[in-house]
């Protein structure tokens, strides 16, 4: 395994960074603002006077490429699609003005939500991943919307349960989601077919065991001379959702909301195969770019990124390029999994107006799920979307179309944020600085239990 003293400075400056956020958030709980919300959406009455809401978004910044653009289908990006979106809304006649706050790095994201939040101004609409749902719904900073949106035309019996999941919390609908986001196996079939593994058509072969997987980077790296598995190693916790992915194929969990488990035989048998990956199959000294940038040189087989890619190594790959569902090689399904949905938060001083306009801003996003999934390459949460011809004509999209039952969605708790920055830093310093494996499961274990009991 290649350890050095550069690898391990970026370990420690991700864990540095991970801390920082960790606390922008605690910062966050003190917020103890009011849940009293106005109990309809006010209808049109409400929103016949001009008002502007605020969004508070991550997916990055892309004014300069979309400013005056209306025409989805030009967006080449998560970023251009949510924001043709937000312009083709504002360009409607329907009296409400979004204006965007933020947008840039997700990884500050939660942090400056925190600060809307603790300085009294949240933003009237907010993204927000499922996995921090619960511990803003469990502070009260947020809205429940199940029958406000109903009453703009939502179908909640349209989405499929993983969505519904993602969304509920006791009982009542706290988001709109916009899609289920999970990993996929990114793959250079042309690679694979030098090291005769596709079949008759063309189609790479995927592992069924941990042995086949590792015989795979065998024979390609034999065949080819090229790297078998890229993945970013120790940047944003992709090792750990690899490892929460093979722990589920082994039949078990991580957590259960309340407490974690990670040193048992499923968790030390799913390092063990990161690890060997890692020696053998592997270079853990790249991070996220690095590795992007390996594998659309056509200098890996194999990449572990997510859905947001598709369209683009679709477009960008000088090879024969798949997206192809992540192989369960423990006899069980399990992919890492969470879903993207718009939430309201809770005003302290309720306007009718700015409610009227957020739900109607959050509704016009309910209709154009579709157009997010065929945009971006994400999983449609609606059941109308998935079975549409614009979703399934969608390039790449039959190849991994199996993750949407595959995936399963990484465990809600308050506190899990915390939980998971635990997890990564200690899975990343087993393959970047050579800890022990089993120190590194127990000390895990005991890290996020920690945050997970705050």
């Amino acid at each position: 395994m290649i350890k050095n003293r550069k690898a391990l400075a970026k370990l420690l400056a991700t864990s540095a960074a991970s801390a920082l956020i960790l606390t922008g958030c605690a910062t966050a709980s003190d917020d103890t603002a009011s849940t009293e919300t106005a109990g309809t959406s006010g209808g049109d009455s409400a929103t016949a006077e001009e008002v502007t809401i605020s969004l508070a978004r991550f997916f990055g910044d892309c004014d300069d490429t979309t400013e005056g653009v209306t025409d989805v289908k030009l967006a080449t990006s998560e970023c251009e699609v949510i924001q043709i979106l937000t312009n083709a809304f504002n360009a409607e006649d329907n009296g409400v003005t979004v204006e965007k706050l933020g947008g840039q790095a997700w990884g500050d994201y939660y942090t400056q939500l925190g600060t809307t939040f603790s300085g009294g101004t949240p933003p009237d609409v907010a993204v927000m991943h499922q996995h921090r749902l619960q511990d803003y719904v469990t502070r009260g900073l947020l809205t429940p919307v199940g029958d406000l949106l109903a009453a703009e035309g939502v179908d909640w019996a349209d989405y499929t349960a993983p969505a519904l999941g993602a969304a509920t919390y006791e009982g009542d609908y706290y988001g709109v989601p916009f899609d289920i986001h999970a990993s996929l196996w990114h793959v250079n079939a042309d690679l694979y077919a030098e090291a005769g593994l596709t079949d008759a058509d063309g189609m790479p072969i995927m592992p069924t065991t941990a042995g086949e997987l590792i015989s795979q980077c065998k024979a390609i790296q034999s065949a080819t001379g090229k790297q078998y598995f890229a993945h970013d190693w120790f940047e944003f916790g992709v090792g750990a959702r690899l490892f929460l992915g093979l722990v589920w194929q082994q039949g078990g969990e991580l957590s259960d909301g309340v407490t974690a488990s990670t040193d048992t035989p499923e968790g030390a048998e799913a390092l063990r195969l990161l690890n060997q990956i890692a020696d053998e199959c592997s270079n853990p000294e790249q991070g996220y770019t690095d590795s992007q940038a390996a594998f659309l040189a056509g200098d890996v087989a194999a990449l572990h990124n997510g859905t947001w890619v598709v369209d683009q190594y679709n477009r960008e790959a000088p090879f024969t390029y798949f997206a192809m569902d992540v192989p369960s090689v423990y006899g069980e399904n399990g992919a890492w999994g969470d879903s993207h949905m718009w939430v309201m938060p809770t005003q302290a001083d309720v306007d009718p107006a700015k409610q009227a306009g957020a739900l109607k801003f959050m509704a016009y996003l309910y209709e154009h799920v579709g157009d997010w999934a065929v945009g971006t390459g994400h999983i449609a949460p609606r059941t109308s979307i998935i079975a549409s011809a614009d979703y399934n004509d969608a390039p790449q999209r039959t190849n991994y179309a199996g993750t949407a039952s595959k995936a399963r969605m990484v465990p809600a708790a308050t506190g899990w944020a915390g939980a998971w920055d635990a997890l990564a830093e200690e899975l990343n310093a087993t393959w970047v600085a050579g800890k022990s494996q089993s120190a590194a499961l127990k000390d895990a274990e005991a890290r996020m239990n920690e945050a997970l009991a705050k």
